[in-house]
């Protein structure tokens, strides 16, 4: 598994790659503009030139590259404007991300606000339809898993399955693991058997050749809370030998995994550090 984190693009966003290497990252996400206004950011061709630049200098060039969509992007919305709002964010994060040569785009499928499961989940389907047959980028949509909090769509492994089999181009979906949001949804990877039980879930809905990106994150709250608190790993219900059986999964080498917990780079940094440590005395299983 390639080790990172979530890295800041203050002070320009070809700053990233240096803040990257100094915390250990093999991989890491970035926000490719600021994740709480709609207003769209477009690089000049100065920019998207020091960053793939800045992306060879550190060595990331042979890697994944990650981006996280904004969080005001909801592709269930319940009213037309923030629904449109919403497409037109969308397909602006996947032409920045192409620009950049981004590998993939995460994103939280949407909450539907009443609306009901079947309503919200086709209505992400339409809304992906709508937005890849219109853009030709070559980044991968990835649809994270959530926590189940509110009316979020995405906490069942069916969820994710029922929009990927309603989406034409299904070639250029993926899914994004979050564990602390599995673990809050109810899909309890503190445990060996845990585990096993949710990657049987994974690879019978999905597929597991589907994961192309984990979110590293321990849980503040128990297994089946449906509440979305992070936690730095092995200071949450979750536990340091969930993420080492994690580890030695040979299916998912080469994927990145990434840290989103709290704490700033000094826990990144420290959290990467043990994750490699583990990672050289793991034996890896097939």
């Amino acid at each position: 598994m390639l080790l990172g984190c979530h890295i800041s693009i203050a002070g320009g966003i070809a700053a990233c790659f240096e803040r990257a290497a100094l915390v250990g990252c093999e991989s890491f996400q970035i926000f490719t503009q600021n994740q709480r206004r709609w207003k769209s950011v477009t690089y000049n061709p100065e920019e998207i030139t020091s960053f793939k630049q800045a992306r060879k200098k550190h060595g990331f060039d042979k890697t994944p590259l990650v981006a996280h969509a904004s969080y005001l992007i909801n592709l269930c919305a319940r009213q037309a404007e923030k629904l449109q709002k919403s497409r037109n964010a969308l397909s602006e994060e996947l032409q920045r991300c192409a620009a950049l040569g981004i590998d993939y785009l995460v994103i939280h499928p949407g909450a539907h606000g009443g609306t009901g499961e079947d309503y919200g989940l086709a209505t992400i389907a339409e809304t992906l339809n709508s937005v890849l047959q219109n853009n030709i980028s070559p980044t991968i949509v990835l649809l994270e898993t959530t926590a189940g909090q509110g009316s979020g769509l995405g906490y069942r492994f069916e969820h994710l399955q029922k929009i990927i089999e309603q989406v034409e181009q299904d070639n250029r979906l993926g899914v994004c693991v979050d564990t602390c949001h599995i673990f809050a949804a109810g899909y309890n990877i503190a445990s060996k058997n845990g585990w096993q039980n949710a990657l049987e879930q994974m690879a019978d809905t999905f597929g597991l050749n589907r994961i192309k990106v984990f979110h590293l994150n321990d849980s503040l709250k128990e297994a089946g809370s449906r509440r979305d608190r992070h936690a730095a790993l092995g200071k949450g219900f979750i536990g340091w030998p969930a993420f080492e059986r994690l580890l030695r999964e040979g299916r998912f080498a080469q994927i990145p995994g990434l840290l989103e917990v709290p704490g700033g780079m000094d826990v990144f940094a420290e959290d990467i550090a043990l994750l490699k440590q583990m990672r050289r005395k793991t034996q890896i299983i097939d």
